[in-house]
């Protein structure tokens, strides 16, 4: 989940499948996906536990959720730029939608007038 190329569920075909694979299956991470800050979501013992990947670094391998299990959710997050770019964007739409109000409120009471 998140950004990735293709979101989705995947069915794994081996008997396990490591967080780089999983990410190849999603088609890989967007570029502006954070690659630093990869959440891992796992069930234990009935308790989500939610643990945190940073693939920019070769400790990642040595990381308890590096081989995925059963159920597990990815989530990689948007990189800084991609969440202020979001921001914007729906700013912009917002006063889009104010101007497109004022001008119709506008139109109208000139024609009624």
């Amino acid at each position: 989940m998140g950004s990735v190329n293709r979101p989705g569920t995947y069915p794994v075909l081996g008997e396990q499948i490591t967080v780089l694979e999983a990410l190849g299956l999603a088609n890989d991470l967007t570029i502006k996906a954070r690659r630093s800050n990869i959440l891992i979501i796992r069930d234990f013992n009935g308790t989500k536990v939610s643990t945190r990947i940073d693939l920019t670094q070769k400790e990642a391998l040595n990381s308890p959720v590096y081989y995925l299990t059963q159920n597990d959710v990815v989530y990689v997050e948007p990189n800084e730029s991609e969440v202020a770019s979001y921001g914007l964007d729906n700013r912009a739409s917002i006063w889009v939608s104010i101007a497109s109000v004022l001008i119709t409120s506008t139109v109208l009471f000139i024609t009624r007038n």
